[in-house]
């Protein structure tokens, strides 16, 4: 055999291990999920804000860019009737617009969790749970948003979001439909 007839079978052996690699990997069991923060009982006076649609994708999104610390945003988020996460999967130097979309919900201590309702990857027909792995793996979160990719939720933990001066938030009402969305500030009293 000459040698490039073995050149062009080990091209062929690494481009399907490689395509093996990938498929193995985003079809391989879930991991545990982050541990989600306990939701610390706060005292204090709280101020009551209601926010528009917009007011808040631009308050998140200013969270989030200020958590990447000068980093790309390697998500935006965008609220319209429903809580739309939209990213880039890069596969083999090939990018795949994704759109993940979410129904919210406010939980008991006022934290937001995010169930998926529908995705959208270019033309690719990905498990809603493989795409959330694939982001709770390859972006580097905040560790007050938690990725259940086998619940098909992601958690927004209000009150674990630094901020200055003991200050807290959690949420009291989202109604994206009828654009209400309801804030409380906690002031902790000394």
């Amino acid at each position: 055999m000459n040698k490039w007839k073995i050149a062009f079978f080990l091209l062929v052996l690494v481009i399907f291990g490689s395509i093996g690699a990938v498929v193995y990997w985003i079809t391989s069991p879930i991991e545990p999920t982050q541990q989600e923060i306990p939701i610390p009982h706060i005292e204090g006076h709280v101020l009551t804000v209601n926010a528009t649609k917009e007011d808040f994708q631009g308050i998140a999104n200013t969270y989030l860019q200020k958590e990447m610390k000068g980093k790309p945003l390697p998500i935006q988020l965008t609220v319209d009737d429903q809580i739309i996460l939209s990213s880039e999967l890069t596969i083999f130097s090939l990018n795949f617009p994704i759109k993940m979309y979410f129904e919210p919900f406010v939980e008991e201590g006022g934290n937001i969790r995010l169930e998926q309702s529908s995705l959208e990857i270019g033309q690719a027909k990905l498990q809603p749970e493989a795409v959330l792995k694939l982001l709770q793996d390859s972006i580097d979160l905040p560790e007050w948003i938690v990725v259940k990719p086998a619940e098909k939720q992601v958690l927004i933990q209000l009150a674990s979001i630094p901020m200055s001066s003991g200050v807290h938030v959690r949420a009291k009402q989202l109604d994206l439909e009828k654009d209400i969305i309801t804030l409380e500030i906690v002031i902790p009293s000394k």
